[in-house]
C-alpha cells in the first residue's frame, strides 16, 4: 500500500501525487536500486511497485487531461495525446484507440488536427490548446559498440574477466560497415578502469591507453565525420572503482571508514583478478548491487552533483549525446543541473523499469519494457506483440517517445538470435525501425550473432561480418524509416489476417516474418531479407 500525502499541479505532468515513505524510496520507477529518491516520490497516475507492493494511483477525475508533455505532443501539424478515462471517449475529427488497460482506468491515444481540440468523455466536454512543436532527436538511428569487444580478439580466453584489446581503431571500422543503417555510434564507456567494461572508472577525464588513447580518439571522431555518424558516449555517474581519486574521501555513503580505507590500500597493490576472492559480505559503503568495486555516489551531497557536471562539461564539446549508465539511481534534480552543459544533444538514460518520474528531466530511456512485454514475445504470436507494444506506447509520454533507445538485445542482455527464430529477428527490427524512437543494433546483431549474457558469450569479439542479408534488410529499413519520416509522431499496433499492423498516421506498416510493407500516400514499398 502507498500513501498519497497530497496532489501538486506541475507543469510537464499537469498533476503528479506526492508519496509519502520513509528513507529510500524503492520501486519499478528506481529500477530496484536506491539513491533517486528519499522519504518521497512524485508520480503521475498509474499503477507502480514500492517497497514490493503495489501502487495504484488514480486521477482525481475523469477524463484526465492536460495540454502538457506528459499528455501531448505536436510533430508538423499532427496532435499526439494521451487521455485517462474509464470509458470510451471521442477527439472530434482526430483517431481515438485504447493503448492498454492501466489499474482503475484505460489510457488512450488520439491524433488530431489543428491549434485546439476538444475530449469528451464521461459527461464532460474539455478544450484544449494544442501544445507547443515537439522535439525529435537529430540522431535517427544507433551502433551500440563495446570498445574493448571490437576487431578479432587478441589472447583473451575469460569473457568475463579478461581484456580482449579492443581498440577505438578496430570501433572506427565496424562504424564504417553501419553507416547504411546508423547515423550514430553509441560508445561504451573509453575511460581508464579496472575492467575490461569499464564501468568501474578511474578517471572520468581521460581515454584510456589501451583503447588508443586520445589519439584514437579524435581519430575515431575524424572517421565518424567523414561518413556524417554522430557520436553517443555512455556517462557512468552513479558509481566509480575504488582506485578512483574520488574514493574514500568524496561524496559516498561510507558505513565503515576504516573499511574503505582498508579496500582503497588493497586495489592499489592488488591486481583486479586477485581481488575477486577478498572481498565478500556487505560492502563498508554503499555501491551498485553490492558489488565492491563500484561505490557509489551520494548525490545528495553538492560535492557529487557538482563533480557529474563537471564530466558532462568535460565530454559534452566532444560529443553529439549522452547515454546514461544506472539513470534511475541518481535523483531527477541532480541530473538536471548535471546535464545543464549538454543542451542541445540527445540524452538517453538507462532504465530497466517504469521511467516515469524522471521524464521531466531526461526526456529519453532504455525501453525495457517494450523489449519484455513486444520483442521477446515475438515467438508467442502476433497479437502479444502488439498488446506488447500498445502498453509501451501508454505508458510513455508522447513528448518522450522519439527519444526512446529501441533494441533487441544489447550489452547486457542475451543476444536475440539466441531466444527467436531467423524470422522473429527480421520481425523485430522491421518493429522498432518502424516504431517512433532511436533504434539500435548491437555490434553483431546486423549478422545475427548468438550468445547469451550468463557467460559473457554476448561480448564476443566481433571483427566484422561483411556483406549479410540482415545488413541488406537493415539498411532497406533504414532508408524508408528517413524516407518516410517514422522517426516521431503517433503509433498504434494492431493485427489483421495473423500479421503484425503498425498505423503511424498516414503510413501503415505490416511486418511479418521475412519481410516490411510500408503504405504511404505515396505509394506502396515491400522489403524483403
Amino acid at each position: 500500500m502507498c500513501v498519497v500525502e497530497k496532489w501538486r499541479e506541475d507543469p510537464f505532468y499537469g498533476a503528479v501525487a506526492v508519496v509519502k515513505a520513509e528513507g529510500y524510496v524503492v520501486g519499478d520507477f528506481t529500477g530496484g536500486i536506491h539513491g533517486a529518491f528519499r522519504d518521497y516520490v512524485e508520480l503521475p497516475p498509474g499503477v507502480y511497485t514500492v517497497g514490493g507492493e503495489e501502487c495504484a494511483i488514480e486521477p482525481l477525475s475523469y477524463p484526465w487531461h492536460f495540454s502538457v508533455p506528459y499528455m501531448a505532443a505536436r510533430w508538423g501539424d499532427v496532435v499526439e495525446l494521451r487521455i485517462y478515462a474509464t470509458e470510451e471517449l471521442e477527439v472530434p475529427g482526430g483517431f481515438v484507440a485504447k493503448l492498454a488497460d492501466v489499474g482503475p482506468f484505460s489510457v488512450y491515444l488520439a491524433a488530431t488536427r489543428g491549434a485546439s481540440y476538444v475530449v469528451k468523455c464521461c459527461g464532460r466536454s474539455r478544450r484544449f490548446k494544442a501544445p507547443h512543436p515537439g522535439e525529435a532527436p537529430r540522431l535517427s538511428a544507433l551502433y551500440e559498440v563495446l570498445p574493448d569487444r571490437a576487431g578479432p580478439g587478441r589472447g583473451c580466453r575469460d569473457l568475463s574477466k579478461q581484456f580482449c584489446g579492443g581498440t577505438l581503431k578496430d570501433v572506427a571500422e565496424l562504424a564504417a560497415g553501419a553507416v547504411d543503417f546508423a547515423d550514430g555510434l553509441y560508445l561504451h564507456p573509453i575511460y581508464p578502469a579496472m575492467s575490461y567494461h569499464r564501468y568501474d572508472v578511474v578517471n572520468h577525464f581521460d581515454v584510456d591507453e589501451r583503447v588508443g588513447g586520445w589519439a584514437a580518439f579524435y581519430a575515431l571522431k575524424e572517421a565518424l565525420s567523414k561518413v556524417g555518424m554522430g557520436l553517443v558516449l555512455d556517462l557512468v555517474l552513479y558509481h566509480v572503482a575504488p582506485r578512483s581519486p574520488l574514493f574514500p574521501d568524496g561524496p559516498f555513503v561510507i558505513k565503515s571508514a576504516e573499511g574503505a580505507r582498508l579496500v582503497k590500500k588493497l586495489v592499489e597493490i592488488l591486481p583486479r583478478e586477485a581481488l575477486r576472492g577478498v572481498f565478500s559480505g556487505e560492502p563498508p559503503y554503499e555501491t551498485f548491487l553490492k558489488v565492491w568495486l563500484m561505490p557509489r555516489l551520494d548525490y545528495t551531497r553538492r560535492e557529487a552533483v557538482e563533480y557529474a557536471r563537471r564530466v558532462v562539461e568535460f565530454w559534452a564539446p566532444h560529443v553529439d549525446g549522452f547515454r546514461l549508465d544506472v539513470a534511475h539511481g541518481i535523483p531527477p534534480e541532480a541530473w538536471r543541473a548535471a546535464l545543464e552543459p549538454a543542451r542541445g544533444r540527445y540524452v538517453f538514460g538507462e532504465h530497466v523499469g517504469n521511467p516515469a518520474p524522471f521524464y521531466h528531466v531526461i526526456r529519453g530511456f532504455t525501453a525495457y519494457f517494450l523489449y519484455h512485454h513486444g520483442v521477446k514475445r515475438l515467438g508467442e504470436g502476433v497479437e502479444e506483440v502488439a498488446r506488447g507494444v500498445n502498453r509501451y506506447l501508454a505508458l510513455t509520454p508522447p513528448s518522450a517517445v522519439p527519444h526512446m533507445n529501441l533494441f533487441l538485445e544489447n550489452h547486457d542482455l542475451d543476444r536475440a538470435a539466441s531466444f527467436l527464430s531467423p524470422d522473429a529477428v527480421v520481425m523485430g527490427y522491421a518493429l522498432i525501425y518502424s516504431l517512433p524512437g532511436v533504434p539500435s543494433v548491437y555490434m553483431g546483431g546486423e549478422c545475427g550473432e548468438v550468445g547469451r549474457a550468463e557467460d559473457h558469450t554476448n561480448r564476443r569479439p566481433f571483427p566484422g561480418c561483411g556483406g549479410h542479408p540482415l545488413k541488406s534488410f537493415l539498411a532497406k529499413l533504414f532508408a524508408a524509416r528517413k524516407r518516410l519520416g517514422l522517426s516521431a509522431g503517433p503509433a498504434y499496433a494492431y493485427t489483421r489476417r495473423g500479421r503484425l499492423v503498425l498505423w503511424r498516421g498516414d503510413v501503415e506498416v505490416e511486418v511479418e516474418r521475412g519481410r516490411a510493407v510500408f503504405t504511404s500516400p505515396g505509394g506502396s514499398l515491400e522489403i524483403f531479407i
